[in-house]
């Protein structure tokens, strides 16, 4: 029978309210709930009471420790610059970790150099996109300085930076993300933008006033 899951938002809300007790749930609190747009209840009166939290980090104890427990609480996070919720590990029964635990142990090797194999394969699949994304870049900006797209697509593309070149549209070579990849590219490199910061202005103001700088070598490079 497979594990019955449910997320559990460290919410970032506060009209909040538990539909067992009532009780309002305070912010940054636990709200077990399909959504925090849906009813649902508090901690204290979830299923959840004397689970204990394994960390992320871990994918096979993550996925292990989730089989041998009949409930799995998936406890979720907002990320306010990312404007998304993001996970933050999960519940599960205590005996469910230890057995997770005993079962990584027995194939700790064989799984270190499959884990060792598929980061080999992963770095050349980063390697050869990065190539691809600059090679539109170029094809979208013929005139852009020589070599340039090399260096707007590594950056650009960068692991874990949340950086435009890491979306789902850019890994299909969407044009506006590489046109979002370039202006910010030139934004850092072509205009007196990183020096306005600390004289009072805003960033939105900040952004406004070199809008026409970007727009002109946009054009050039164009």
């Amino acid at each position: 029978m497979a594990t019955v899951s449910q997320n559990i938002f460290l919410t970032k809300k506060e009209k909040l309210h538990c539909i067992s007790c009532g009780k309002k749930i305070p912010l940054g609190k636990s709200f077990v709930a399909e959504s925090e747009n849906h009813k649902g209840t508090c901690f204290g009166c979830s299923p959840f009471i004397d689970y204990m939290l394994l960390p992320p980090g871990n994918a096979a104890m993550t996925r292990r420790s989730k089989k041998y427990s009949t409930l799995c609480g998936v406890v979720l996070a907002w990320n306010q610059r990312r404007k998304r919720y993001e996970r933050r590990g999960q519940l599960v029964e205590e005996v469910a970790i230890e057995k997770a635990r005993l079962e990584c142990e027995k194939d700790q090797t064989s799984r270190d150099l499959k884990n060792k194999k598929a980061a080999v394969v992963r770095e050349q699949k980063d390697r050869e996109f990065i190539f691809n994304f600059a090679l539109a870049i170029r094809a979208q900006y013929p005139n852009c300085p020589e070599k340039r797209e090399f260096a707007i697509a590594t950056h650009a593309c960068e692991k874990y930076s949340g950086r435009v070149g890491r979306t789902a549209s850019a890994k299909d070579f969407d044009t506006k993300m590489i046109d979002l990849a370039v202006e910010a590219h030139i934004r850092h490199t072509e205009t007196n933008y990183d020096e306005q910061f600390g004289k009072g202005k805003r960033k939105k103001e900040i952004r406004s006033d070199i809008r026409s700088d970007i727009n002109t070598v946009l054009k050039k490079w164009k």
